[in-house]
């Protein structure tokens, strides 16, 4: 059964738990933990509350935030990615996780023109296209896909790539997942946004009818714009639906849903902008259009 999640990086404790969960909630996603035993501390919570989590990468915060450059055009830097990939989808699945998740493409790959929102990436974090040609980037992927298909069956382990910043590769990024079905996608519903508005034509609505069958989670938050910048990681509320200067992630979230029934969905927001009968609101909101409705199902 499809579950909502919320997110609870860095560590795990039972009063935060408690203070932001309720009976629509049965999972969530970590990263950046301390160390092995403590996410082993979260599977050990999970299994006893019959919740199920997943991972958002990096799984130890001995990384720093920093992805693996999993379309590096550089091949030692490509190398040392995939070998850290292995390394955390072993941990992943030595730890009872149900998924572990990157971001493809990472560096974001795009070049002038687009609409210069101020927290975009900048040259030194993004690839530009005489750093990455389209054939050298589908020659990476059909090789990157290839490694996870043989990463997910060595360890048991699902991988699911959660889309970046693709700019004029989108064609070679779907089909990679179309070639690839047993690679999970992960949308998340602020970056759409963000790329339709900063790519000119993006249509998340055709991206999201293409890809429908192959998404696992949706990371589920909004965005507003403020003249050449915006904030995101925003509770997704009915007040704006209709305001144009905010994202139209329930819109988009509705119609995935109609698509597919069966991903999962993680509030990707910051709950503490929002009082906790507003929050509670918000999951209550979800699960009715995701079709869960009755508040007690994860105890099913």
């Amino acid at each position: 059964m499809r579950r909502l999640q919320i997110g609870m990086w860095h560590q795990f404790t039972l009063n935060r738990w408690n203070d932001i969960s309720n009976d629509f909630i049965s999972g969530m996603e970590i990263s950046k933990y301390l160390s092995k035993e403590a996410v082993e501390e979260v599977s050990r919570f999970c299994m006893n509350e019959n919740l199920k989590f997943g991972v958002h990468g990096p799984i130890l915060g001995t990384y720093g935030y920093t992805l693996p450059t999993l379309n590096s055009p550089d091949p030692e830097q490509y190398r040392e990615a995939l070998e850290r990939i292995a390394t955390e989808v072993k941990l992943a699945a030595e730890c009872g996780a149900d998924y572990i998740l990157f971001h493809y493409p990472f560096y974001p790959t795009y070049q002038q023109p687009y609409v210069p929102y101020l927290k975009l990436p900048d040259s030194l974090n993004r690839y530009e296209y005489d750093q990455l040609s389209k054939s050298k980037f589908r020659d990476i992927s059909e090789r990157l896909f290839e490694r996870l298909s043989e990463l997910q069956q060595q360890y048991r382990q699902r991988i699911v790539l959660e889309h970046d910043f693709f700019g004029n590769y989108e064609d070679v990024f779907i089909q990679s997942f179309l070639n690839n079905p047993d690679i999970g996608l992960v949308i998340d519903t602020a970056r759409l946004d963000i790329a339709r508005r900063a790519f000119e034509g993006f249509d998340p609505y055709n991206f999201m009818e293409t890809l429908a069958s192959q998404v696992y989670l949706v990371h589920y938050s909004n965005v507003v714009y403020s003249d050449d910048t915006f904030k995101h990681h925003l509770p997704v509320l009915p007040e704006h639906d209709e305001d144009e200067s905010y994202g139209d992630s329930h819109r988009y979230l509705e119609y995935l849903s109609d698509r597919n029934q069966e991903f999962h969905l993680t509030f990707e927001h910051n709950h503490e902008l929002i009082s906790k009968d507003q929050l509670f609101e918000e999951y209550e909101r979800t699960a009715r259009l995701l079709g869960l409705t009755s508040v007690s199902y994860r105890h099913l």
